[in-house]
């Protein structure tokens, strides 16, 4: 019988408090992701996202010398791959799981060397596509599905534009928003998707793109759509009907919330709806706003 012996762990100090604040970003979108897997609110594309978080979570904590964590996060990562490969994928609890990794976690957050060395600073790019929100879009659109009990396929579409870093980061909340009243106001349940002869999981899109006078971000759905008396009031202050205020969408913000911020930037908001077949929620910026685009104009 052959004795094996696990390697011993050599955290480097200088790789540690960058792999933690790694993983303080990827830790939502993994707990959003397994809460949807034990709901059986999961999908194909959704269990791959959160393979290749924890993909990323587990080779950053190998090369950090976490090697415990790096075998644990394995693990999982190996659970959700067999899932993901997995035709009609059954519903599964993998709460145990994820408590050993975020215990693994605190502990290494609670060592002395979790402090950023003197003088490190973390370089970030200047310009950034809609897919540097994707985590952060995913989480929102997740977090509300799983809420409201209901299948959504978010997608999201950057043609290749990019925006200065802090005028894209200051019109995300309002995006968040938007996806969110997508999933709970625009998206049905999947019961009432079948009766209306749809898929029974929704889409909502977030794609940029070029127009006349600059460039636009839409947030659009497949869903009920907006009644349309109420079109020309979503985004008065005070609007008070479920569309503004249900807890889930809106998080304490209103439509007219996400009208000030558009406004701040210059730009305008419009939305336009069709019964049964969805809303589209059309952000119109100055061409400013915009570095540059992969595309030709």
């Amino acid at each position: 019988m052959t004795d094996e012996t696990a390697a011993p762990e050599t955290l480097d100090p200088n790789l540690l408090p960058v792999f933690l604040a790694e993983a303080e970003v990827l830790l939502p979108g993994i707990r959003t992701g397994l809460a949807l897997l034990a709901a059986g609110l999961s999908e194909t594309a959704g269990l791959r996202r959160l393979q290749r978080s924890l993909h990323t979570l587990k080779g950053t904590a190998r090369m950090t010398g976490a090697l415990a964590l790096g075998e644990a996060v394995h693990r999982l990562e190996l659970r959700i791959k067999v899932l993901a490969e997995t035709v009609d994928a059954p519903v599964v609890d993998l709460q145990p799981q994820l408590i050993e990794v975020e215990a693994l976690l605190q502990s290494l957050k609670e060592s002395p060397m979790a402090l950023l060395p003197a003088g490190a600073e973390e370089t970030v790019p200047a310009e950034i596509t809609l897919e540097a929100l994707a985590d952060r879009l995913h989480r929102a659109c997740d977090q509300a599905a799983l809420d409201l009990v209901k299948r959504v396929h978010l997608r999201i579409e950057d043609n290749g534009i990019y925006f200065e870093r802090g005028r894209l980061e200051a019109l995300a909340p309002a995006l968040d928003h938007l996806v969110r009243n997508a999933v709970a106001h625009g998206i049905e349940p999947p019961a009432l998707r079948a009766a209306a002869g749809k898929p029974a999981w929704g889409e909502v899109r977030v794609e940029a793109g070029w127009s006349a006078c600059g460039i636009d971000i839409a947030v659009s759905d497949d869903g009920a759509g907006i009644e349309v008396s109420l079109l020309d009031r979503i985004f008065e202050p005070g609007f008070s009907t479920a569309w503004a205020v249900n807890h889930t969408a809106g998080l304490g913000i209103g439509l007219d919330a996400v009208q000030a911020v558009v406004d701040e930037m210059g730009g305008t908001i419009q939305v336009a709806s069709e019964p049964g077949r969805g809303s589209r929620f059309k952000i119109s910026l100055p061409a400013q706003a915009a570095c540059h685009s992969t595309q030709p104009k």
